[in-house]
């Protein structure tokens, strides 16, 4: 098994080992054929966001998103490329939004950077990064173009765990004034008070603007709501 980056991932003051990682996001990505005896050696490659920016921050990764909402994740859709760079796609039921003009109940397309390759039975995942699980909930930081039919994830803190937003968080303002200090409170105070952020050129892959196929498991056109998930 053979990794390329550092060996641990710290976040929400969690640490995980690499291996531990991998094995976490093949079994989400991959599934159990990564480890069959006729497959090339398992290889996991991380990379560098390609903007130099501090999102650990909620008012700037506010900021630079478009779109914020809570979320489902349904199902993994399929993968996309775009310059080589391989992109999972998930779908996402809506919940609750708190910026943009999605449908609280709607599902929508949500695609993280990263991804498996059978072929080559490789794993990339952004550095920092943890791979999206089925039936968890997030708090999604999201960007879109009006030529995709999915919305990006910002890398690493793009999709922050979230199980009920009616959790209290003593630091938020009571946004909703009905006396109770909450983890939407939190969201809706941060797209109030965003920040955007300073972005400097960095390192890594820059992803054009179009992936090189359209996912046939994908509408075209620009991220609509659709009906949940069967």
């Amino acid at each position: 098994m053979v990794f390329s980056g550092s060996g641990s991932r710290l976040r929400k003051g969690v640490v995980f080992t690499a291996a531990g990682l991998a094995v976490a996001a093949v079994a989400t990505w991959g599934g159990v054929q990564a480890f069959a005896d006729d497959r090339p050696e398992f290889s996991v490659q991380y990379m560098h966001a390609s903007t130099v920016g501090d999102f650990s921050e909620d008012e700037k990764l506010v900021g630079l998103a478009d779109f914020v909402f809570h979320g489902t994740v349904v199902s993994r859709k399929g993968t996309t490329e775009i310059d080589g760079v391989p992109e999972t796609q998930w779908a996402v039921k809506v919940n609750e939004v708190y910026e943009g003009t999605l449908q609280a109940g709607s599902t929508t397309v949500v695609n993280q950077t990263g991804g498996y390759d059978a072929d080559t039975n490789s794993l990339t995942l952004m550095e920092g990064d943890l791979p999206l699980e089925i039936g968890e909930n997030y708090v999604f930081s999201t960007h879109s173009m009006s030529d995709r039919a999915w919305f990006t994830m910002v890398p690493v803190y793009g999709a922050q765990p979230v199980g009920s937003t009616t959790q209290p968080f003593p630091a938020a303002e009571d946004m909703d004034g009905d006396g109770q200090k909450t983890v939407a409170d939190h969201w809706k105070q941060m797209v109030r008070d965003q920040v955007q952020p300073d972005i400097g050129p960095g390192e890594g892959p820059e992803p054009t603007d179009e992936p090189t196929e359209q996912p046939s498991d994908v509408p075209t056109g620009s991220p609509e709501p659709s009906d949940p998930a069967e």
